[in-house]
């Protein structure tokens, strides 16, 4: 089976639980964007296609010897359904979304109801008969993990240390103040510890921004891939971070983490994970789902305080020991 992973980090490892149930049954193919795919690559019984955003000829040729096999799309694009239709794959199953439902073998009516987004998947699988009883997040690593991470770490040291996290890459609605984010890492660091700012290159001037005047801030953004970073979280005592792909990392490596929500919905797309604590402030606006604040306050974020956030921290490992 050929599975369409979703292109955004968040969304991929909320659809783990359906990874893990198929691959019990039978060996499942998972065609997605590189770097994000290469993701998965510890999963037993997986292997890996990379899809090449923009070359249709070459994500045609990649999906050349699977066209007897059933594709299982869970991204809800037009675009998707009609690459799987032009590849000839025997059998395309999805949902009935974005006027495709003509390119489908098999195309599923969505939820009516509010589900989590991981939920959202799972109902796929049940609904067209497949397995679908594991329901957590998962996600294997491998020792290179751990190794990647080692490397990039050493200039930090001995000392415990937490990431932070203060990307978004839906946008400004989500992110909490970077100025909130450099207080918090000078009270981490006036505790003994070090801080760690993890993030793609998009966040490389925020994490400076943090990291500037302030001795044990250290920013790896834009210096690692994703197994890496999953290694570093491995490590970490904790992570913090907006509701973002990597919050969703940490999820499903079960990292002790301080989720901050803005105008999204935590019913929708929070962690799933034993070891987190959702910092959500309900007020009238939100959840908008923009993003950007209409009004120009983002008043959802900045009702959040540093000191509410280091207490979250202190609840989930002890900080002040």
């Amino acid at each position: 089976m050929v599975v369409r992973i979703p292109n955004w980090l968040g969304d991929a490892l909320m659809a783990t639980p359906v990874y893990y149930n198929l691959s019990q049954k039978t060996k499942i193919y998972l065609f997605g964007p590189q770097p994000l795919v290469n993701l998965f690559k510890f999963f037993p019984n997986v292997s890996l296609l990379p899809y090449e955003k923009g070359n249709t000829s070459q994500n045609l040729e990649t999906l050349k010897p699977f066209k007897n096999e059933t594709g299982l799309l869970l991204t809800n694009s037009f675009s998707s359904a009609w690459l799987f239709f032009r590849a000839g794959l025997k059998e395309r199953w999805g949902y009935a979304k974005d006027l495709r439902s003509f390119l489908l073998t098999k195309a599923i009516k969505p939820p009516k109801q509010k589900l989590h987004q991981r939920d959202y998947y799972l109902y796929l699988l049940k609904t067209l008969g497949l397995p679908c009883e594991y329901k957590d997040l998962v996600l294997p690593l491998g020792e290179e993990a751990i190794e990647k991470a080692k490397t990039l770490l050493k200039p930090t040291g001995e000392n415990p240390f937490v990431i932070l996290a203060p990307g978004a890459a839906y946008g400004q609605a989500k992110m909490w103040p970077k100025e909130y984010y450099k207080s918090l890492a000078s009270r981490l660091v006036k505790q003994g510890f070090v801080v760690v700012i993890a993030g793609g290159e998009k966040e490389k001037e925020v994490g400076e921004f943090i990291k500037k005047d302030l001795q044990g801030v250290y920013n790896l953004c834009g210096k690692t891939d994703l197994i890496a970073v999953a290694g570093m979280f491995v490590l970490a005592k904790a992570v913090v971070s907006n509701d973002s792909g990597l919050m969703h990392l940490a999820a499903a490596l079960r990292i002790p983490q301080v989720a901050i929500f803005g105008s999204t919905d935590p019913q929708k797309t929070g962690p799933l994970n034993p070891k987190a604590i959702v910092l959500h402030h309900k007020i009238p606006c939100n959840p908008c789902f923009k993003r950007t604040c209409p009004y120009n306050h983002y008043e959802c974020l900045r009702s959040i305080s540093v000191d509410e956030v280091f207490k979250a921290l202190d609840k989930i490992f002890g900080i002040k020991n």
